[in-house]
């Protein structure tokens, strides 16, 4: 069996028989098709996601990095005002190391989305993939730079998780999820982390 096992579709689809185990065809996995797509995290650290919203930003991002386990490596990215690159698309750094300035990230200043988006594009560019793919974790809420929308070149796929959620912010990341042929979702607590990031993954 390749991949993990994805237990509520398996019951979903599961009729019992005479010997009540599950037959190989009604078992449902799911995993990153690591030849196929290449992936980028997108982290917002600006001044609007300070606190939890940054911290739910960070798990989540986390929470991508560990389910990838080897099979995938992510480009990891945060962006303010500036942008900084935490793993570059196709160079693995020793995940404790990784794992470790996620969680440390801070919020603070103005939020350039567009030149996060960009180079986020830019780590994608020179992937092998069908498909180049941006999570990003953000509550779209850009004070500074471009129009978010007029920096999706080279992106295929856009989800956005939005911390903590908000009228305003939900309806940003809607409509640039949108743009880019993904959905917007809201994580307003830690049990909402993996849900969402197995939607994305689905």
């Amino acid at each position: 069996m390749d991949g993990d096992l994805d237990l509520d579709r398996t019951l979903e689809r599961w009729s019992p028989g005479p010997s009540r185990r599950p037959e190989t065809d009604d078992i449902v996995t799911r995993t990153w098709t690591a030849h196929r797509r290449a992936v980028c995290l997108v982290v917002d650290i600006s001044g609007s996601m300070q606190g939890r919203a940054v911290a739910l930003a960070a798990v989540a991002a986390a929470g991508v990095v560990l389910a990838a386990d080897g099979k995938l490596e992510p480009a990891v990215i945060a962006f303010g005002a500036g942008v900084r690159v935490l793993q570059a698309q196709g160079v693995r750094r020793p995940p404790e190391e990784l794992l470790s300035d996620i969680v440390a990230l801070r919020g603070h200043g103005l939020t350039d989305l567009a030149a996060g988006l960009r180079e986020a594009s830019r780590q994608l560019a020179g992937a092998v993939a069908d498909e180049r793919l941006v999570v990003l974790l953000s509550d779209c809420r850009h004070t500074a730079g471009d129009e978010p929308a007029e920096a999706l070149a080279g992106i295929d796929r856009l989800h956005v998780l939005v911390p903590l959620g908000g009228a305003e912010a939900e309806a940003a990341a809607s409509a640039l999820a949108a743009r880019a042929g993904g959905r917007a979702q809201t994580v307003r607590r830690l049990a909402d982390v993996g849900p969402a990031l197995t939607r994305i993954r689905t």
